[in-house]
């Protein structure tokens, strides 16, 4: 839910890279060349040896060999998209970046003043502000480009990828410089490039995975995009530690300028994604097969057990995937709202733990950065422990569980004094916050069609203005208070999400090869049916 240092995100290597553990469990980065082989036309599941299907005159056509390479190739390129990207962006935009601002708003902030003077950390809430807004106004349009050719999203990757190397140019001048109006236009279009290059490129990620198979590979990409967030800060404190060790402007500005000369370089992939075949069609077909099985199926419950055809309750598997008024339709809003009222709390907060550790622990220019590269290797390690918990705890039960323990975690922060502790508690918080991130992707993926990934991808990134707009508030109160007293108030927004996402935990199915039975439209599931009808 939490997790805004991707949400244009990460990733990397295959399970080489990382050794399997002792007990025969598979290795912490797993993704099987079945998963990522069975795919066809942007997507759609093979379905071999389906005896619900035995007999039918439509069945889905087998994958051809290049355009699984083109699926596989998607993959791979959006896993090293996702790492380039976060180790350029948490080097440039990380830790450093926020006490350069909180510097600026000290008075050395150069050009026409905007607004008058502006608090150290109302500036940073401001700047935050100013990318926020500018996702905003860029969303819409987006939505728009994306799903009108979505067999020419790999064009607007190209786009975004000449963006993206203007926005290093932009960041470049404005830290040499001090401009402050600089740097508020380098933020608007960085949150252009963001939003382009987010959009297009999870549509296409999503398009390449079939559906009911994307949970792991969705996990390995948050996975390794996390390790990429923590090689940022690794790579920022040795360049610290060669100009030294302090927060002087220069040694500040030589670690912002490393990480805008990165930007063009983590750039490279999206040059070489390709659209995969019947994109804006893949879903709609798989939808529609799944449709047919399931009619298919119940015919045949109906038949075995005559109970099920008379309308008992328990063998209707619409009724087994709804709470209430709320079905699989409104799994996208129901996961949008509850990650715009999520976004409103991490912005009152998460742009300022750098600065709570910075200013009220002391923290050296160093120490900040070697914290910041242990906590993407414990969200890391939290995000694939959620995954394999989900598998028998369902995906819904297993991101409310973390995100319910980080709520917990944030109102021992508002009180705990002692630095061990509240150290711990801080990376164990960030482990329950942004492990979910992924797994509520998924869902979100299996409970959209392909035509409509733009706008719902537009609409995450709209939740980014709310993120931006209450970092507004939470530097009014870091100012006005104390950054403790916004992580207590933050506690609340985020105990309010948990509210409205728990419907999910009704409707979506504890296993994930059974979405494949909810049809998009709210079709009841084939397997909850046959199930539940007796011999």
């Amino acid at each position: 839910m939490e997790q805004k240092m991707d949400r244009n995100h990460p990733s990397g290597e295959d399970d080489r890279a990382l050794r399997s553990s002792p007990d025969g469990q598979q290795p912490l980065l797993n993704v099987s060349l079945q998963d990522m082989s069975a795919v066809d036309h942007g997507g759609a599941e093979t379905f071999k040896g389906n005896e619900q299907l035995e007999g039918s005159t439509a069945s889905p056509v087998g994958t051809t060999d290049d355009e699984e390479k083109v699926c596989r190739r998607n993959i791979r390129l959006m896993f090293a998209l996702q790492v380039l990207n976060a180790v350029a962006y948490s080097t440039a935009f990380g830790p450093v970046f926020d006490r350069y601002l909180y510097y600026l708003g000290g008075g050395a902030a150069r050009g026409p003043p905007i607004g008058g003077h502006i608090a150290r950390n109302s500036l940073v809430g401001v700047t935050e502000s100013v990318s926020g807004i500018s996702t905003l106004v860029f969303a819409a349009p987006i939505a728009m480009l994306v799903d009108w050719r979505p067999d020419r999203r790999a064009r607007l990757l190209r786009v975004a990828g000449i963006v993206g190397i203007f926005v290093a140019v932009l960041a470049a001048v404005a830290v040499v410089t001090d401009v402050l109006l600089l740097t508020y236009l380098m933020l608007v279009v960085l949150g252009l490039y963001s939003g382009l290059m987010g959009s297009a490129s999870e549509a296409i990620f999503a398009d390449s995975i079939p559906r009911g198979k994307r949970a792991n590979i969705f996990t390995t990409k948050a996975i390794l995009g996390t390790i990429g967030f923590g090689a940022g800060p690794l790579l920022s404190a040795c360049g610290l530690y060669v100009v030294g060790d302090q927060w002087q402007p220069y040694q500040m500005k030589a670690v912002i300028l490393f990480g805008a000369l990165l930007t063009p370089i983590s750039c490279i992939p999206l040059f070489f994604f390709k659209d995969p075949a019947a994109a804006g069609a893949s879903e709609s077909s798989s939808a529609e097969a799944d449709n047919e099985s399931s009619a298919n199926s119940q015919d045949a419950a109906s038949e075995n057990n005559p109970q099920s055809e008379g309308g008992n309750p328990q063998s209707e598997g619409g009724r087994a995937r709804r709470c209430g008024l709320l079905g699989p339709k409104q799994v996208p809003v129901i996961l949008a709202l509850s990650d715009f009222i999520t976004c409103i709390g991490a912005g009152m907060t998460v742009k300022f733990f750098n600065l709570f550790f910075i200013v009220d622990e002391h923290f050296s220019p160093t120490e900040i950065c070697w914290l910041q590269t242990a906590y993407p290797l414990v969200i890391a390690l939290f995000t694939k422990f959620t995954e394999r918990l989900s598998k028998p705890f369902g995906r819904a039960q297993a991101s409310l569980l973390f995100f319910t323990s980080n709520v917990i975690c944030l109102f021992l922060m508002s009180g705990v004094k002692y630095l061990p502790i509240l150290l711990v508690v801080f990376l164990v918080r960030g482990g329950f916050a942004n492990s979910t991130y992924p797994i509520d992707r998924s869902i979100l993926m299996d409970f959209t069609p392909s035509s409509r990934r733009g706008l719902w991808n537009a609409v995450e990134n709209f939740t980014s203005m709310t993120w931006s707009g209450s970092a507004v508030f939470g530097g009014l109160l870091a100012d006005s208070r104390d950054y403790r007293f916004t992580f207590f108030i933050t506690g609340f927004v985020y105990a309010t999400a948990c509210v409205i996402y728990s419907p999910l935990l009704c409707i979506v199915p504890r296993k994930e090869d059974e979405v494949r039975d909810v049809a998009l439209d709210g079709a009841a599931s084939a397997e909850v049916i046959a199930s539940s009808s007796g011999p």
